[in-house]
C-alpha cells in the first residue's frame, strides 16, 4: 500500500504540472477574498459555474503550501501599497496564473478531497484554463495587489461580524496557523492581533490604546475581523474591486449576481450560478446546510450561537474602527 505522504505528493506534483500546461493568462484570473467563514467558498463556487473556469483554493495555506510561509506570507500579511517584495510578488503571479498550485489536502487525503468533488468541478478542473483564486489571507494585501497585477476582477466579501465569529468558533477555523510546521488551525492571541495591528500605520493610536483593553477571545477575532476588512472598506470607492456584501447576494441573488457577473464584462449568466445561491458551499456544517435555503434562518443563527454580552463586545470593538456596516440587526 502507497504511503500516505508519498501520494500526496505525487498528487501534488500531477496538479501543478497540469496547471502549468494550462497557460493561463493573468488578465483572465478572477480573485475572491474575504475574512474566514464570510462566505468567500460560495462565492468562488457560484463563479466557478463560468465556462472554463476552475480554482485555487487558499494557495497561502502553509499545511498544503509551507512554500507560501518559507517565503514570508504569514496567517495575515499586511502589505502596504508601496513595499516592494520581489519574492512576494513572483509568488502571487505564479499562483494567479497557475504554475503555483497546491490541492487542499491534510492529514487525511479522501477526506480532503472528496468535499469539492463533482462532475461540473472535474470537467472544469481538467479543461478550464481559466483561473479563480480564493483566499482568507489577502484582505490585507489587496491594495498592494491592486497595484502590481491586472486581474480581470477582484471580489472582496463581507458578512455581518457577528456572524462570521460565531462560525470561527463553531469550527475553529480563523484562517491563523502555528508558525513552523506542521502549521495547524490555531486561534490568534490578544498579543498577535496587537502585533498585526501596530503593522498598519494607518490606525490612529486611540484605536490601538483601547485595543489593549481585549481580553476574550470573541474580541479578539473582532480585532482580527476589522484589521482584515478596515482598509479595505475605506478604499472600496476609489479601487478596483468589487465589494460584495454576503447579506445583500443571500437577500437579492440573482439581481445581485447579474451585476456583479456584468462588472466583468460577463454577461451570459450560466444558469447553475442562479442556482448555486440556494446551495451551500463545501466547507458548511453539516447542521447548517439547510439554512442557505432560508435567508431569514441564515442571518439570524448567529443570534442562538453568541451570548448577548459576546455580541456586545464584538460590536463595541467594531465601533473603534468607525466600521458602520453592522448593527444587532441581522443584515
Amino acid at each position: 500500500m502507497l504511503n500516505n505522504k508519498y501520494l500526496t505528493k505525487t498528487i501534488q506534483n500531477f496538479n501543478n504540472n497540469l496547471f502549468i500546461r494550462k497557460r493561463i493568462n493573468l488578465k483572465d484570473t478572477i480573485l475572491i477574498v474575504g475574512s474566514p467563514r464570510s462566505g468567500t467558498t460560495w462565492l468562488m463556487e457560484i463563479f466557478s459555474t463560468l465556462p472554463r473556469y476552475t480554482y485555487l483554493f487558499e494557495p497561502l495555506n502553509p499545511i498544503w503550501s509551507p512554500k507560501s510561509f518559507e517565503i514570508g506570507f504569514r496567517s495575515r500579511t499586511y502589505i502596504s501599497e508601496n513595499t516592494k517584495w520581489p519574492k512576494g510578488e513572483d509568488f502571487l503571479k505564479k499562483t494567479f496564473c497557475g504554475e503555483i498550485a497546491y490541492l487542499p489536502i491534510k492529514d487525511n487525503l479522501i477526506d480532503s478531497i472528496k468535499p469539492g468533488l463533482s462532475i461540473n468541478n472535474i470537467i472544469h478542473y481538467i479543461f478550464g484554463n481559466k483561473l479563480i483564486v480564493k483566499s482568507i489571507n489577502m484582505n490585507r494585501m489587496l491594495p498592494w495587489i491592486v497595484k502590481h497585477f491586472e486581474l480581470k476582477g477582484i471580489f472582496l466579501i463581507v458578512r455581518h461580524p457577528c456572524a462570521t465569529i460565531a462560525s470561527q468558533l463553531k469550527t475553529g477555523l480563523c484562517g491563523y496557523h502555528s508558525s513552523s510546521p506542521p502549521y495547524s488551525d490555531v486561534y490568534p492571541t490578544k498579543d498577535i492581533v496587537l502585533t498585526e495591528a501596530l503593522e498598519n500605520n494607518d490606525l490612529d493610536s486611540n484605536i490601538i490604546n483601547k485595543l489593549n483593553k481585549i481580553e476574550k477571545i470573541e474580541e479578539i477575532l473582532a480585532v482580527a475581523w476589522c484589521l482584515d476588512n478596515y482598509i479595505c472598506l475605506s478604499q472600496s470607492k476609489q479601487n478596483t474591486w468589487k465589494l460584495v456584501i454576503y447579506e445583500k447576494l443571500l437577500k437579492e441573488g440573482e439581481k445581485e449576481i447579474n451585476y456583479l457577473f456584468e462588472s466583468i464584462g460577463i454577461k451570459d449568466i450560466p444558469r447553475s450560478a442562479i442556482r448555486n445561491l440556494k446551495k451551500p458551499s463545501f466547507v458548511t456544517m453539516k447542521e447548517d446546510q439547510d439554512y442557505i435555503k432560508n435567508p431569514n434562518k441564515q442571518l439570524s443563527k448567529w443570534k442562538q450561537y453568541l451570548s448577548e454580552k459576546q455580541i456586545t463586545r464584538i460590536l463595541k470593538i467594531i465601533s473603534y474602527f468607525d466600521i458602520d456596516l453592522y448593527s444587532k440587526d441581522i443584515d
